[in-house]
């Protein structure tokens, strides 16, 4: 996999965190977030205005699992929570 390669090992779930392409061209401020190199969902650095937060985050599988968070760490860890129990609802 290309770019960034944060990965952190949680039992045998690995995750990545990838620069998003579309159309071959790199989507600025916008990854997919990938879990054993299946993407599950994206993060993108959108600042709208004072008193929002700038990081938008949405799981692939189901966009109604979506919201924002003040910052990259936290989007991540919403990714990353939604996508565990959308897993063992699946299970």
């Amino acid at each position: 996999m290309q770019g960034d390669q944060r990965k952190d090992k949680k039992g045998s779930r690995m995750w990545t965190r990838i620069q998003t392409v579309i159309d071959g061209n790199t989507v600025s401020g916008d990854w997919t977030i990938c879990r054993n190199e299946l993407p599950v969902g994206r993060v993108s650095h959108d600042p709208q205005q004072a008193g929002v937060p700038a990081w938008a985050w949405a799981l692939l599988e189901d966009p109604s699992a979506a919201g924002r968070a003040w910052t990259e760490e936290a989007a991540l860890s919403a990714i990353k929570a939604s996508a565990e129990k959308a897993g063992d609802a699946a299970a």
